[in-house]
């Protein structure tokens, strides 16, 4: 199927459910992320989960139905910014849920805030809340959050001191980097090797060989998730036994996939984890699976809360309006929160949400929960 084809069968479906057309207004939510790619996993990611909640609205049959358009970034800035353009400025949507990939969401901010249109992103690059922009949130942990729960677990709880950090040269890559060397330096902890990497790069070895020569025993990777996998499979062939790390980025079941035995053992964070024994998790992750055939991730849940959010901004106000959105988004603190999937979403000044991350190890290639 075309990838035009999809979408419009994605927001077909997100539809369908609704009933007679006359009897419901219309909530028009856009989706920019990475369809096609080599972040294609984490876009499916969004749209499924957005797609997913959007269904169990319109099955409702309340007074707002939730209708979806989807745009394709394919990882690629440019195609970011025009399809927030295209979606804010010829299908009216109150929301924009994106972008997957911190610059490319860095990139929507500016558009955003002069179409003065909420904008949810998962991606957690530091600079993207720190633009002045008060219609920018953050639907996950970032990245000051996340690495300073990740320089905690792996020096308290693993023991580990000779830590290496590979990342990428981009706004993902080095916010997550530098924010785990600040939070490892509070704890009186150096990296033993801090290296980069372009973007695009699928040789890690110089890297590794100066974590390997610097005696390193534990790896945080940080970058795409498939540049990830390769950097644990060219360590194992380096024959380094290390202790690898991940953030949420990693979180995903391609990581697992692709990087097999070379990531056995790995450390991740997640925000949300399949493997909760919470009844009310597993009958999301059961409803999850049976439509989409495979366990969500956390940017599934997050997605997934994000639809949720924006339609009960919708109901409370009783107009579609992205002013409406925007102003039940900033509302959301402690004692008003929204809950979801994800427990109870608040809002910060600069648009920072908040949860308790899981920590999870790779165990026989499945994940299991070893602290939150």
């Amino acid at each position: 199927m075309r990838h035009a084809e999809m979408f419009a069968a994605l927001a077909l479906a997100a539809s369908l459910a609704a009933g007679p057309a006359h009897a419901q207004q219309v909530i028009k939510i856009g989706v920019v992320g990475p369809l096609t790619g080599a972040f294609a996993a984490g876009g499916q990611s969004q749209i499924t989960g957005a797609e997913m909640r959007a269904k169990e609205i319109n099955a409702q049959g309340g007074p707002y139905k939730i209708e979806l358009f989807s745009e394709d970034d394919a990882s690629n800035c440019d195609q970011s910014v025009n399809a927030t353009v295209k979606l804010v400025t010829r299908e009216n949507v109150v929301a924009v849920l994106g972008a997957l990939n911190s610059p490319c969401a860095l990139a929507m901010v500016p558009i955003t805030k002069r179409y003065k249109t909420p904008q949810f992103t998962p991606g957690v690059g530091a600079a993207i809340t720190k633009q002045g922009s008060e219609w920018v949130f953050r639907i996950a942990v970032g990245a000051e959050g996340q690495t300073k729960a990740l320089a905690d677990f792996t020096v308290n709880k693993l023991g580990e001191k000779k830590i290496a950090v590979l990342y990428s040269d981009d706004e993902y890559g080095a916010s997550m980097a530098n924010g785990f060397k600040t939070a490892l330096a509070a704890l009186g902890v150096q990296p033993v090797a801090f290296e980069s990497f372009p973007r695009a790069d699928q040789d890690f070895t110089g890297q590794l060989s100066k974590a390997k020569q610097a005696g390193a025993t534990a790896l945080y990777a940080v970058g795409a998730y498939t540049a990830s996998a390769l950097i644990a499979k060219q360590a194992k062939a380096l024959g380094m036994n290390l202790k690898l790390l991940g953030d949420t980025g990693n979180a995903t079941p391609k990581y697992i996939e692709l990087g097999g035995e070379a990531v056995e053992g790995a450390v991740v964070m997640e925000p949300f984890t399949p493997v909760d024994p919470d009844p009310k998790v597993q009958e999301f992750v059961k409803r999850y699976k049976d439509q989409y055939g495979r366990d969500p991730d956390g940017w599934v849940a997050e997605m997934y809360d994000t639809v949720g959010i924006i339609h009960a901004a919708v109901t409370k106000a009783g107009k579609a309006d992205r002013q409406v959105v925007r102003d039940y988004a900033a509302s959301l603190k402690p004692g008003t929160a929204y809950t979801g999937i994800l427990g109870q979403w608040t809002f910060d000044a600069t648009g920072e949400a908040q949860f308790p991350l899981y920590k999870v190890e790779i165990k026989d290639g499945k994940k299991v929960i070893v602290g939150r």
